[in-house]
């Protein structure tokens, strides 16, 4: 009988990685088809913004109207009615400051090249490059270009560059930009930011308009006071410990290079088999939830590579963290969070649903959360990876961040 239960669980999980690689895979391509209609919506987006430039008062690109249309006023600050968004135009731009990971990158200079080439279209802005290095992974460079002037600094990279770049322009006034060229490019894809095309996405930036968007803190340590006394690390995406932290640690880094996101789905065959640990979370409201669970997520926002939608009520201006708390037995039990993840409209209702059902996901939403759990789980925010941890306080941070966003681009819809 046990013979027979292994058999059963193997190949379970065979069948389970087989459709996923296959799923993703067609996802890709679905993937690629989506950004290249992006891109041709973004350079329709600035042509119009170019045949509307100069029929403002002084030639200054903007009609006599257009200063509170979008609410905001006129030294471009949200309004009181206003959304998250910010008509600046691309001509208060004078200095381009492009943080960039050159380990992202085929041939760094030819980056370089086209990144110059482009703002020369756009405008006379002047362009600097700060590279990054192993002992220095963003915020120093970030930190002297500020010092020198800059008032729009790129993130040229993965979601690690995008976070430590963050981490020095969360709640300034300087204006963040992404030119992703990582694994996931988790924060570009939930804002329809241009992938795989350097070009497209300085022109987004240049071009677009910005966006305030909230940013995710947390803190992490073996107990309740080491937590709190522990620094605050950032994160834009999604943070969490358990499985989700397990995968990135298993995702080698060669794989990355030659799969991109679907590494990740290799990494995570390890971790199906993985137990469930008992955790508590405690929310502001004096609330208090336990579960079984092998991962908890704290995301800002939801959309995940090849379409998936993680967190549908995440989004990255609502002020708020959605919490995921998932549990699961075995392969089975996987392949239904599974499920739930990429066609909920599949899952079983029902008594007999109820009988078989081998995991669980709850959702909660919170501006701040505590989890606590009494095994050491590692710990990862937007796929770095960080020391193993028993207890988390995170909390949102809304609207700090001003980043800029492809014209035309409205709020997430996952």
């Amino acid at each position: 009988m046990d013979q027979t239960l292994l058999y059963l669980s193997i190949a379970s999980i065979v069948i389970t990685v087989v459709t996923v690689v296959l799923l993703v895979v067609v996802l890709r391509h679905l993937g690629r088809h989506r950004r290249e209609i992006a891109a041709l919506r973004a350079a329709t987006e600035g042509s119009r913004s170019e045949a509307r430039a100069g029929t403002g008062p002084a030639g200054d690109g903007t009609s006599a109207d257009a200063a509170g249309a979008d609410g905001t006023d006129a030294d471009g600050k949200t309004g009181a009615d206003g959304d998250a968004h910010d008509s600046s135009p691309a001509d208060s731009i004078r200095r381009v400051a492009v943080v960039l990971n050159p380990s992202k990158f085929q041939d760094a200079e030819m980056f370089r090249t086209r990144v110059r080439e482009a703002v020369e279209k756009l405008g006379d802005a002047e362009v600097a490059f700060y590279e990054t290095t192993v002992e220095d992974p963003g915020r120093g460079q970030t930190r002297r270009a500020l010092q020198e002037g800059a008032d729009l600094a790129v993130a040229a990279g993965g979601d690690g560059t995008v976070r430590l770049v963050s981490s020095v322009l969360a709640g300034t006034e300087t204006r963040m930009a992404i030119i992703p060229a990582g694994t996931g490019n988790l924060l570009a894809r939930n804002l329809d930011i241009p992938l795989e095309d350097p070009t497209a996405a300085i022109t987004a930036a240049l071009s677009g308009k910005d966006r305030r968007i909230d940013v995710g803190w947390l803190r992490s340590g073996g107990s309740v006071s080491e937590a709190a006394a522990s620094a605050e690390q950032i994160f834009l995406v999604i943070a969490g410990f358990g499985a989700d932290a397990e995968m990135i640690g298993h995702t080698d880094d060669t794989l990355k290079k030659r799969l991109g996101w679907i590494a990740y789905v290799v990494g995570g065959v390890r971790t199906i088999l993985g137990r469930s640990v008992d955790v508590m979370l405690d929310f502001p409201d004096g609330t208090r939830h336990a579960h079984k669970a092998r991962t908890v997520l704290l995301g800002n926002v939801g959309r995940l590579p090849g379409g998936f939608v993680l967190m549908p009520d995440a989004t990255a201006d609502n002020g708020r963290l959605e919490i995921v708390v998932a549990g699961w037995k075995g392969a089975a039990g996987f392949s239904q969070v599974l499920t739930e993840v990429v066609t909920p409209k599949l899952v079983p209702k029902g008594r007999f649903a109820e009988r078989t059902r081998l995991s669980t996901m709850n959702r909660y939403q919170a501006t701040e959360v505590r989890v606590a759990t009494t095994k050491a789980q590692p710990v990862q925010l937007d796929g770095d990876t960080d020391a193993e941890a028993t207890h988390l306080i995170a909390r949102i941070d809304p609207g700090v961040l001003r980043l800029r966003v492809p014209a035309g681009t409205e709020r997430d819809q996952p």
